[in-house]
Protein backbone atom coordinates (compact mmCIF):
# COMPACT_ATOMS: atom_id res chain seq x y z
CA UNK A 1 0.00 0.00 0.00
CA UNK A 2 2.01 3.18 -0.65
CA UNK A 3 1.83 6.47 0.02
CA UNK A 4 1.24 8.87 -2.92
CA UNK A 5 2.60 12.98 -2.34
CA UNK A 6 -0.25 15.19 -4.23
CA UNK A 7 -0.68 18.92 -4.81
CA UNK A 8 -3.54 20.81 -4.75
CA UNK A 9 -3.89 22.98 -8.12
CA UNK A 10 -6.40 25.24 -5.94
CA UNK A 11 -4.71 26.07 -2.77
CA UNK A 12 -0.69 25.11 -4.27
CA UNK A 13 -0.23 23.05 -0.38
CA UNK A 14 1.75 19.78 -0.82
CA UNK A 15 0.12 16.14 1.45
CA UNK A 16 0.63 13.00 1.02
CA UNK A 17 -2.03 10.08 0.78
CA UNK A 18 -1.82 5.83 1.65
CA UNK A 19 -3.91 4.47 -1.26
CA UNK A 20 -5.45 1.50 -1.68
CA UNK A 21 -6.72 1.44 -5.16
CA UNK A 22 -7.21 3.15 -8.31
CA UNK A 23 -10.85 3.77 -7.05
CA UNK A 24 -9.97 5.76 -4.19
CA UNK A 25 -7.87 7.99 -5.58
CA UNK A 26 -10.53 9.38 -7.57
CA UNK A 27 -12.04 10.52 -4.51
CA UNK A 28 -8.99 12.15 -2.77
CA UNK A 29 -9.81 15.92 -1.85
CA UNK A 30 -6.95 18.28 -0.55
CA UNK A 31 -6.96 18.18 3.32
CA UNK A 32 -6.68 21.92 3.55
CA UNK A 33 -9.53 23.08 0.94
CA UNK A 34 -11.29 20.33 0.01
CA UNK A 35 -10.79 20.66 -3.23
CA UNK A 36 -10.45 17.59 -5.82
CA UNK A 37 -8.31 19.73 -8.35
CA UNK A 38 -5.25 17.61 -7.66
CA UNK A 39 -2.15 16.30 -9.24
CA UNK A 40 -0.19 13.38 -8.22
CA UNK A 41 3.66 14.23 -7.56
CA UNK A 42 6.42 12.06 -8.93
CA UNK A 43 8.02 11.38 -6.10
CA UNK A 44 11.70 9.73 -4.94
CA UNK A 45 12.50 6.16 -3.25
CA UNK A 46 13.98 5.03 -0.55
CA UNK A 47 16.97 2.56 -0.57
CA UNK A 48 18.71 1.67 2.13
CA UNK A 49 21.26 -0.29 0.22
CA UNK A 50 25.07 1.00 0.67
CA UNK A 51 26.05 3.30 -2.60
CA UNK A 52 28.39 0.66 -3.66
CA UNK A 53 25.59 -1.91 -3.50
CA UNK A 54 23.15 -0.39 -5.95
CA UNK A 55 23.13 -0.77 -9.52
CA UNK A 56 25.28 1.58 -11.70
CA UNK A 57 22.82 0.36 -14.52
CA UNK A 58 20.07 2.92 -13.30
CA UNK A 59 21.75 6.01 -13.71
CA UNK A 60 19.78 8.77 -12.85
CA UNK A 61 22.47 11.81 -15.08
CA UNK A 62 20.45 13.82 -17.44
CA UNK A 63 17.19 13.30 -15.61
CA UNK A 64 17.70 16.00 -13.25
CA UNK A 65 17.97 14.03 -10.44
CA UNK A 66 21.10 14.34 -8.50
Amino acid sequence: MPIYEFSCLDCGKNFEKLIFNKEEEKKIKCPYCGSQNIQKLLSGFYSNKPTSLRSSSCSSKGFGFT
